[in-house]
């Protein structure tokens, strides 16, 4: 049933509707803002990463940065937040001031209506489900510390890779997909309109790394520290998603991250 829905890296590699991803650039990003907006966004200078932490957390909380500019896109993120960021909002401005840069993310929902304001979708007398969902940029280092951590969360699932792919690593099918959203409805059979998958995961870690360097390093003139830290993060990062297949509890990826944080204040 996923033809139904829009495809795209949400949808599955093995849908017709999804295409050849290397001749169809259906992740493409354009930015038509201007380059002064875009620097009184993203920062007129950069002296650290803490300065791009600070970006990351401003656009998720909706405050001014410390030019005293409200940041209302990132490079991977043209629109406002979605209404469901709103249920995880405090958690994301906090991984995102620890340097968790989120790109993406959804809350779990377990059996809410169809009909429901914010999650509902598909038509009444249905029933929605949602798996928690990060996808995030963080450095090697701090990625590697994480590897040690998320053994203790057998119920989340994760793949990682950084911009050449020399890190590939997770512990799942490197085939199968992951329905992180589905409903039940009367009459059909269960409809999943999103799932994370593996192959259209790494087309997008193309473009999401070169949103880096397109859109955010070349505001900056060549030679300045701006731009080579710009550069640096994205020569350094890893794209990480990770899902948490609890959707009736939920809370592991919060759990683990924040394992994560008391690890590297107690070295």
């Amino acid at each position: 049933m996923w033809d139904e829905y829009p495809n795209g890296r949400w949808g599955s590699s093995a849908s017709p509707a999804f295409g050849e991803l290397k001749d169809y650039h259906i992740f493409y990003l354009k930015n038509t803002t201007k380059k002064d907006e875009l620097l009184k966004m993203w920062g007129e200078k950069l002296d650290n990463v803490e300065d791009v932490y600070e970006i990351f957390t401003c656009f998720v909380s909706g405050e001014v940065n410390k030019y005293g500019h409200k940041v209302v896109s990132l490079p991977w993120n043209s629109d406002a937040l979605a209404l469901e960021t709103l249920f995880i909002k405090k958690s994301l401005e906090y991984i995102n001031s620890k340097g968790i840069l989120t790109i993406n993310s959804q809350p779990n929902v377990n059996a809410l209506p169809s009909t429901h304001e914010v999650f509902g979708w598909g038509g009444p007398n249905g029933y929605v489900y949602q798996k928690a969902y990060l996808e995030f940029f963080i450095s090697a280092e701090r990625f590697n510390l994480l590897l040690d951590v998320l053994p203790n969360y057998p119920m989340i699932n994760y793949h990682a890779l950084n911009l050449n792919e020399s890190l590939d690593v997770t512990n799942c099918d490197q085939q199968q997909p992951i329905a992180v959203t589905w409903g039940v409805f009367p009459g059909k059979e269960i409809l999943q309109p999103t799932v994370v998958d593996p192959t259209s995961f790494k087309y997008w870690k193309d473009e999401a790394f070169a949103l880096w360097t397109n859109q955010w390093a070349n505001l900056y003139p060549e030679g300045s520290k701006s731009r080579q830290l710009i550069t640096d993060i994205t020569n350094d990062f890893v794209l990480v998603n990770m899902v948490d297949n609890d959707f009736i509890q939920g809370g592991n990826l919060w759990k683990a991250l924040d394992q994560l944080f008391s690890h590297e204040e107690n070295k």
